[in-house]
């Protein structure tokens, strides 16, 4: 981040696939309540696809991986076990994607407010920053249960630049998949596609829309909007 304020501006940042790797302990809950209503584990590789919009949808996609309806499980018993077990490993394994939260602490040296607009459960969010020491660096944060509609709809980040006093003429939109794009389009914001999160892609370029394959590119994106 080069040396210039960013005074005004606010960075809103998805979580799960752009701030922190969680694939890990996710893929870890959703095979423990998996394998306890005695359907087969969902391999790693698979799993990334099935993030970005609540645990609830990855259960329900983990169940069809299984070649079954998910309306003939049980779900609400299976998001109980799914919850209690990632509540209690929520940071086992989950960390930080390399030069975000440099790239976190500059914004807000330089006078940015930094914020998280994510479709995980709000104490769910709330933990993983809590157990990642990253709570103090965000003035907000908008889980999918905290306002009435969760992204892609608009209105989720909208609610979340207003909680932390931000202007939506001066906020950017960072996540790493098509329900992010969706959302950033659909509340008029520029939108930096981090292409190392869990997907899927938007699915066109957008005239908004800039692509940043490491955190040092999203910092290059930042100055570039923000000129």
């Amino acid at each position: 981040m080069k040396h210039q304020t960013r005074a005004g501006w606010t960075i809103v940042f998805d979580l799960d696939g752009t701030l922190v790797d969680t694939a890990p302990d996710l893929h870890a809950s959703l095979n423990h309540c998996l394998e306890g209503a005695g359907l087969e584990p969902v391999p790693f590789d698979a799993v990334r696809g099935m993030i970005g919009q609540g645990a609830m949808a990855m259960i329900r996609k983990g169940i069809s991986y299984n070649g079954l309806a998910p309306d003939t499980i049980d779900t609400d018993r299976l998001w109980q076990d799914f919850l209690t077990h990632y509540q209690q490993n929520i940071c086992r394994m989950s960390r930080p994607y390399p030069g975000a939260e440099d790239l976190v602490d500059a914004l807000n040296m330089a006078g940015a407010t930094c914020a998280v607009c994510t479709n995980k459960t709000q104490a769910l969010a709330e933990s993983v920053l809590d157990g990642l020491s990253l709570s103090g660096k965000f003035a907000a944060l908008r889980g999918a249960d905290s306002v009435p509609d969760k992204k892609p709809h608009g209105d989720h980040i909208v609610q979340t630049v207003r909680a932390c006093g931000g202007s939506m003429d001066r906020t950017i939109m960072v996540g790493d998949s098509q329900t992010d794009e969706r959302a950033a389009r659909n509340a008029g914001l520029p939108f930096i596609f981090v292409t190392f999160g869990y997907g899927p892609s938007p699915d066109g370029s957008g005239e908004k829309m800039i692509r940043a394959n490491t955190y040092e590119e999203v910092s290059d994106a930042i100055t570039r909007l923000t000129a």
